[in-house]
């Protein structure tokens, strides 16, 4: 896979190439430079070098040498039509056809992955996949492995967009068993960039900055401009993910990448960091320079004719114009987004419309309108919450298999060596010895059968330990458990920690009037909306019969009081006419926040309870903070 950006051998290329200039056709020469840039061992910064380079290798192509020019014109579809993705997709379409002509496998692979890259700009990343399977179709039916690594990495970026994270996590480390395996070390370290940026979607932010910190090191100390760039958008991304206490270093990132951008030419690059910026203005407040910003990404997207990005476009103008009041020309906006969000499938930002759009039914008076997205986000919320699950699930099947296979290899590498060594001093009793080694086998696959049913028990046993029957919420165990955990790692990272204790009112009326059952399905119902309007990261526990608890990692008492705040009018919100006509519940929820003289989680939900206390005090359906 062609990596640009990447410096190794730098000095022994430049030596080469200078070497080489002003000499005629060469099928050596051609072949050394060819493989550099196929490896990525030249640091490409701008487009004016990448051009260059592939002059220098064009005249080094044999006359009538049809492998050799195709060759040149895949590396030139990836290295040099990034600028103009309905260019660059058509010039791929004219090689994939002139490949197969050639019966030239290799060149066919890569139009298909260079086609594949042009159409994620000119449509949606997910009308991409096609490619990219075809490529790693053919890479593998003729025993390619580099290339099957290499379009394992495309289409583990795109699924990886898609929200398929697990799926990407998948092929990002088969890819890298052949690279770490084969010596690759520059598509290794590229690989692991990522990996970072699945582990980044999938909310494992401390895995993330461990890759992105030591791959920002590398590009800084080979003075690669390209992998800073990506690092500082990657990193940008993950810190305006972690809440308002990181949106300033986030913008500090978009804006460092948005320079490196600039400098070297890419206006693909440049729209990509104005947007990035515009996400974090908008989460800041500032509405006005999310606008400026966003006129910038646009104007850079039209010169390049990139499209990949028009429904982030559309959703954080509407987040802009929400918050400056334009609620008619936000909610045209986010019609806009929703209309392209359903194309590529991106459930996560869907939510996140679907939030904001409600808000601005709201404002406009549109109740109805804006219970229908509020009813719509939660659903988005719970096919969220069954990808997790089938992405963990994923993971640990991979997990498991890859250490079951590894296991075997071993055992049967370590077999070999021993029958090999009985064979030569026992060759008499080699039936034997092959038979007993058979049964062992036999015995092994029995055991491992078995250790894989008892660790699918465990962990079922597990789950339903931790779980409350009824909402399918974590029960007062779990959030003891993982409670603890968030102390700790609060007070070790310096991070705010808060947490809502709410209460349902008058729900001993419902029981008495409506039955149990009625009651517990009215639990039920204010569970999924509770958990619906929670982040990933948030937990919601049932502690008690109508009382939960929402621990908020990273959030402070303010963040949480909003929170709150929000659950209160949802629950409100709720329509419970099928258990009886006009019937509507409230809730009264109490919140407080990690203080430095706390030791334990006891402490916290003590005070959560007294602020709860208060509320219901006070006249129930209500938020309150205790502030002594």
């Amino acid at each position: 896979m062609l990596i640009l950006g990447l410096a190794a051998l730098l000095a022994m290329s430049a030596v080469t190439l200078a070497g080489e200039q002003g000499r005629g056709p060469s099928a050596e020469g051609f072949d050394r430079l060819a493989d550099q840039l196929d490896r990525g061992e030249l640091v490409i910064t701008t487009s004016a070098d990448a051009h260059r380079l592939l002059d220098q290798l064009k005249r080094q192509i044999p006359p009538g040498d049809v492998r050799r020019e195709l060759r040149y014109r895949y590396l030139f579809c990836i290295m040099a039509m990034d600028g103009d993705p309905a260019a660059g997709f058509a010039y791929a379409e004219k090689g994939l056809a002139d490949a197969r002509r050639a019966g030239y496998a290799d060149a066919e692979i890569n139009f298909h992955f260079c086609r594949g890259a042009n159409q994620e700009s000119l449509t949606t990343a997910r009308d991409a996949l096609p490619d990219y399977d075809a490529g790693i179709e053919i890479a593998r039916r003729t025993e390619n492995t580099r290339l099957v690594a290499d379009g394992l990495t495309w289409r583990g970026a795109v699924q990886s967009l898609l929200g398929e994270h697990a799926r990407a996590l998948v092929d990002f480390l088969e890819a890298q068993k052949f690279y770490d395996s084969a010596g690759e070390a520059i598509e290794s370290e590229q690989n692991l960039f990522n990996v970072a940026v699945a582990y980044r979607r999938i909310g494992e932010r401390r895995e993330a900055r461990g890759y992105l910190d030591r791959l920002m090191a590398l590009g800084i100390q080979r003075k690669d401009l390209p992998q800073q760039m990506s690092a500082h958008m990657e990193l940008g991304f993950l810190d305006s993910e972690a809440g308002t206490a990181e949106l300033e270093p986030a913008r500090a990132h978009f804006v460092a990448a948005l320079q490196i951008a600039r400098s070297i030419g890419s206006h693909v690059a440049q729209g990509s960091a104005h947007l990035g910026l515009a996400e974090v203005l908008n989460q800041m407040g500032d509405y006005r320079g999310a606008l400026v910003e966003l006129a910038a990404a646009r104007t850079e997207h039209v010169t390049t004719r990139d499209q990949s990005d028009d429904d982030m476009l559309a959703l954080q103008e509407g987040e802009a114009y929400a918050g400056l009041g334009d609620h008619r020309k936000a909610i045209d906006d986010f019609n806009h987004a929703q209309a392209l969000l359903r194309e590529s499938g991106n459930l996560r930002y869907l939510a996140e419309l679907l939030d904001h759009r409600s808000r601005s039914y709201e404002a406009l008076g549109k109740t109805a309108l804006a219970l229908a997205d509020l009813k719509s986000m939660v659903k988005v919320h719970q096919a969220l919450d069954r990808k997790a699950q089938s992405d963990t699930s994923t993971l640990m099947s991979y997990q498991f298999d890859t250490a079951r296979k590894e296991q075997e290899n071993r055992k049967l590498e370590a077999d070999r060596q021993l029958r090999d060594e009985q064979l030569a001093a026992l060759e008499r009793i080699r039936r034997w010895q092959r038979a007993a080694l058979a049964l062992g086998g036999v015995l092994i696959m029995l055991l491992l059968w078995q250790a894989q049913r008892q660790l699918r028990r465990s962990r079922r046993l597990h789950r339903m330990a931790m779980t409350d029957p009824l909402t399918g919420v974590a029960n007062r165990r779990r959030l003891e458990e993982v409670g603890a955990a968030a102390v700790d790692q609060a007070r070790a990272l310096g991070q705010p920690l808060a947490l809502i204790a709410m209460d349902v009112d008058h729900f001993k009326a419902v029981n008495d009037s409506l039955g149990h059952a009625a009651g517990d399905r009215v639990l039920v119902a204010m569970a999924a909306v509770c958990q619906g309007a929670l982040r990933q990261v948030d937990r919601l526990s049932r502690v008690g019969g109508e009382e939960f608890v929402a621990l908020l990692p990273g959030s402070s008492a303010a963040d949480a009081m909003l929170v709150a705040e929000r659950l209160r009018v949802e629950v409100s919100a709720l329509a419970l006419d099928e258990l009886a006509p006009g019937l509507t519940i409230t809730i009264s929820l109490g919140v407080t926040e990690l203080r430095p003289s706390d030791r334990s989680l006891d402490q916290l939900l003590r005070r959560a309870d007294r602020a709860l206390y208060e509320a219901k005090k006070l006249g129930r359906n209500r938020v309150e903070q205790l502030l002594d």
